[in-house]
């Protein structure tokens, strides 16, 4: 039986890398709208005539060690982000090195009239939801201060670089997507790629390429490295659509906290 013959009732228990909130790409679900996005977002990484930029992407796709999760738009969709990044942070690890979680967001009516700034503040709220929701202490070799080259954003303990597609991006194709998507990448994806690496310079020439390529906006000049001086990588997780600069007094949206409760609520609050 193929992948695309499984009934529902094959599917009604959980893969051993899949959660009910995290889900195996070959199988998004039977709710429309999570179907369609799950068939946009495969055709959009697959397209032969216009490459993908971020070439780990689609090889996580294809091998199927990518993670979906899809969220309605509603009052506690924060706590449902936190649920799934709770969930995913356990799978990762057998995952392999080639795995992020892409969140899918239900399309929301005014979507096609909304500006970036909208979405950019959505976003960073969404962040600051979950972050407030997280009972981990934050990794010990992560700083806190977000101006840090070596600050990420962290969930349950595991550091992850974030990654926001919005309906308002034009120019931006990369980050474009026709509703609210917001991908989630292990620190430790990048751990044999790094800049100093053959491997990483050569991946880094190949997605700059493309870059230049699939987007009608040269490459953000917010795009670095990690750990080099002068990297911030918050300004890189939701990037404008014109490559406005960053006022010099500009700072991470995240109020990060670090008492050892963390939050208030309770680990419960996101089950």
């Amino acid at each position: 039986m193929t992948e695309n013959q499984l009934s529902s009732a094959d599917r009604t228990t959980p893969d051993p890398l899949t959660t009910p909130l995290v889900r195996d790409p070959r199988r998004p679900g039977t709710v429309a709208w999570q179907t369609e996005a799950a068939e946009r977002f495969r055709q959009r990484m697959f397209d032969e005539n216009t490459p993908f930029p971020c070439v780990f992407g689609v090889d996580a796709l294809r091998k199927a060690t990518l993670r979906f999760a899809f969220l309605e738009q509603q009052p506690d969709v924060s706590v449902q982000l936190a649920a799934a990044l709770s969930d995913f942070v356990a799978l990762a690890p057998a995952l392999g090195r080639r795995t992020s979680l892409v969140v899918f967001f239900a399309p929301a009516e005014d979507d096609a009239t909304r500006d970036v700034e909208s979405f950019h503040t959505q976003v960073w709220d969404l962040l600051q939801g979950v972050h407030d929701l997280d009972k981990k202490p934050w990794p010990a070799d992560i700083p806190l201060d977000t101006e840090h080259p070596e600050w990420e954003f962290s969930f349950a303990g595991m550091p992850m670089f974030v990654v926001a597609n919005t309906p308002a991006h034009r120019r931006r194709a990369s980050r474009w997507f026709d509703s609210l998507a917001i991908t989630f990448q292990p620190r430790f994806v990048f751990d044999d790629i790094s800049e100093d690496s053959k491997q990483g310079r050569n991946a880094r020439t190949i997605i700059r390429g493309r870059l230049a390529e699939y987007d009608d906006v040269p490459a953000s000049p917010l795009l670095g490295s990690f750990g080099k001086p002068g990297n911030r990588e918050w300004a890189q997780y939701f990037l404008d659509d014109d490559n406005a600069p960053l006022g010099r007094d500009a700072h991470c949206p995240l109020r990060v906290r670090h008492d050892e409760s963390h939050a208030t609520n309770s680990q419960e609050n996101i089950r």
